[in-house]
């Protein structure tokens, strides 16, 4: 049974594959008609032209919720259920890429390797570490098998956790084998390893004449109709897109009124002369204030603004307010003061402890404490048996600190304590037996008690907000209005762009509600107002973009300004053309000849020309004297000639090289996955449910 906790709790497979259907059922009548929640679609995506169910999706995701919560005893969040969402919506598209592929292939782990991951001398990482002895480190094979000879006897829950388990680890396996076949098939042969030894020490030294697009004035060039279209149509691939949505939005705050300010001030007065005489001040706070009761005891320099400087001075019970801080009215009394230490120096050893284990690490640090009151010497014993490895090698030594560097029951122990206290606390990292060593200057700290009444908007304020937004929304509700009347004026137009599962907009607090409306909304169309937060929103659908190639009126500007790059470039090179030297044609347009030195086919740029790969890619095709062509560039029109070439120097060895493209192909072996996504056509339609 502790073995099933342990992979259980410690396997990062199983949070991903074990139980994937188990809590499955449980959802299967609430969404049997998928009407609720789905509306009309039953499809979260398609992977391969299979469409992926809605229901059976959102099954496995609420599963994976579950299992999160029991394995954390506590509840999801919103941002590990986004985790969550990606981690299933992932591990199904593994299994409909990755898994066919290895079945076409035969790939498989046999009985004795499933034998051998489980029993073997070289066990699966996995079942190491839960056979493993913490006190020795030892891989004990022989409880393996005396777990297994009692799985039939265990309860069934646990027995099919350990099954799929197995199924887990055979499926680890055989993507590891056919990953590997990808890399083991990427071979790189000598003459591969020959020619990139050339293309990286064969080196030229180039002139070159450059006449700069930016020497004319776009304004000056009239591209046609025809020529953007012409341009659009032979770059394409240049205007590739993935889906996303222009919003323009106007925000209406909700901000406290004079009214509301006052109120709120009333409302803390109210309870002044009560807080006075109260004798329970954390309870009272905690029943009257909107922050709850700081415990902590502070220095004069770290306290948080007050208004009288005497409080440090004062008696307990001395009571100051209201007054402001921040977004609130705040009334502070003095419910404490001491003497600390301004700083402790201490050493510890730890024995690490899972949140919810047995005691074993306390029964084991207190008969270290009872060794050291015999005379034992903590560093020695720290060296050999702290869990704390930084610390260890210094005997245990923490050094200086001061109050609040460390974890709360650590800083306690050490601050509430005195010189030469031995004390044993728990902590998130395990259990400690510190002692403390030396202790500052004492200080007077203070502890404050505070009722904070923060200053928020009215019920009213905010129904007055709703139906300016509101009334905002009634009279525009079309592009040309919604456009006129955000040009000037007192409201100011933002403008996002949104991809399908984004979850944030700067400025906005969640507003998904207003994503998911970007991708359900015409072009065009304007919202009614969304709350979020303390805002309401109005917003215009003011672009809609879809994946692949853009159409060309989205991508006009770049279209037209690409289309005059184009007829400089033939402009240019006409004007450069019929040269037989550099100088001469450098004069005759009124620029400079300029030299390079060791020009390689790998460059991917070079002084005085920049980044120009279609002519780095010319340049070792020209022979020595040979003048190029004009040649179309990024920047400008080039003319180049190729001065002296150093061959590359002759080498017998060419392991370097070898090593160098096997490591580039193994690189783009590990992007065979996207490949594999791309040829099945994985299509994300999640962004309309969640």
């Amino acid at each position: 049974m502790a073995v099933i906790g342990k992979i259980r709790e410690k396997s990062a497979l199983l949070l991903i594959i074990i139980g994937v259907a188990m809590l499955a059922f449980i959802l299967g009548d609430l969404f049997q008609s998928g009407q609720s929640f789905f509306g009309n679609s039953n499809s979260v995506g398609e992977i391969g032209g299979e469409e992926i169910s809605a229901i059976d999706f959102n099954n496995q995701y609420e599963a994976a919720i579950s299992r999160w919560e029991a394995q954390n005893r506590s509840n999801a969040n919103e941002e590990i259920r986004d985790q969550l969402l990606e981690q299933v919506w992932n591990d199904i598209i593994r299994e409909k890429v990755v898994v066919s592929q290895i079945n076409e292939l035969g790939i498989a782990v046999s009985p004795q390797e499933l034998f051998d991951m489980i029993q073997g001398t070289e066990p699966h990482p996995q079942v190491r570490q839960a056979f493993t002895n913490p006190q020795t480190g030892e891989f004990n094979p022989a409880q393996v098998l005396q777990f297994l000879k009692g799985l039939e006897t265990m309860p069934a829950e646990n027995k099919n956790q350990w099954l799929l388990f197995e199924d887990g680890i055979q499926k680890e396996r055989v993507t590891s084998k056919y990953f590997n076949l990808i890399k083991k098939g990427l071979y790189a042969p000598t003459a591969f390893a020959k020619r990139t030894q050339k293309e990286q020490e064969e080196k030229r030294t180039i002139s070159f004449v450059a006449k700069r697009y930016n020497a004319i004035p776009d304004s000056t060039i009239t591209v046609t109709d025809e020529e953007k279209q012409a341009y659009y149509d032979q770059h394409k691939n240049e205007f590739k897109q993935v889906m996303s949505r222009s919003i323009e939005y106007v925000k209406f705050d909700v901000k406290p009124t004079a009214t509301d300010i006052e109120e709120t001030k009333k409302s803390i007065l109210s309870v002044v002369e009560e807080f006075k005489a109260s004798t329970n001040d954390s309870a009272f706070i905690t029943f009257n204030s909107d922050i709850p009761f700081d415990v902590a005891f502070y220095p004069k320099d770290k306290l948080s603004y007050m208004p009288d400087s005497t409080f440090f001075t004062s008696p307990i019970g001395t009571t100051v307010g209201p007054y402001e801080e921040g977004s609130a009215f705040v009334v502070a009394k003095l419910t404490a003061s001491k003497m600390v230490s301004d700083s402790v120096k201490a050493r510890h050893i730890l024995i690490k402890a899972e949140q919810n284990a047995d005691s074993t690490a306390y029964f084991k640090l207190d008969s270290l404490k009872k060794t050291i009151q015999k005379g034992a010497k903590f560093e020695e014993l720290a060296k050999q048996f702290s869990e704390d490895v930084g610390s260890a090698i210094e005997g245990g030594d923490l050094g200086w600190f001061s109050e609040g560097q460390m974890v709360p029951e650590f800083n306690d122990a050490c601050f509430n304590g005195k010189t030469g206290d031995l004390t044993i606390v728990r902590t998130q990292f395990g259990f400690h037996l510190i002692e403390i060593t030396a202790q500052g200057e004492k200080v007077r700290k203070i502890q404050v008690g505070k009722i904070y009444r923060n200053i928020e908007p009215s019920n009213t304020t905010f129904d007055e907000i709703f139906n300016k937004a509101t009334a905002f929304y009634s009279t525009n509700s079309t592009t040309e209005s919604f456009t006129k009347a955000t040009e000037g004026g007192e409201l100011f137009k933002m403008v996002a762009d949104v991809k399908p599962n984004d979850k944030t907009i700067p400025g906005l607090d969640s507003p998904r509600e207003l994503i998911q409306w970007a991708y359900k909304a015409e072009k065009g169309n304007v919202s009614s107002p969304f709350q979020f937060g303390k805002s309401f929103v109005v917003a215009h659908l003011a672009e809609i973009r879809e994946e692949g190639i853009a159409p060309i009126d989205q991508v006009e500007i770049q279209v037209e300004l690409g289309a005059k790059k184009k007829k400089k470039a033939e402009m240019f090179a006409n004007e450069m053309k019929g040269f037989s030297n550099l100088q001469d044609l450098a004069t005759k347009i009124g620029t400079t000849v300029e030299t390079v030195n060791d020009v390689t086919f790998s460059n991917y740029s070079m002084p005085s020309m920049g980044q120009e790969p279609r002519i780095f890619g010319i340049i070792p095709t020209l022979n020595k004297g040979q003048m190029s062509a004009p040649l179309e560039g990024l920047t400008g029109v080039f003319v180049v000639t190729v001065n002296e070439v150093i061959p590359a120097p002759s080498v017998t060895d060419f392991t370097l090289y070898k090593n160098q493209l096997e490591q580039m192909y193994s690189n783009n072996a590990n992007r065979a996955y996207d490949a594999l996504q791309k040829k099945f056509g994985v299509k994300d339609e999640r962004y309309k449910f969640y």
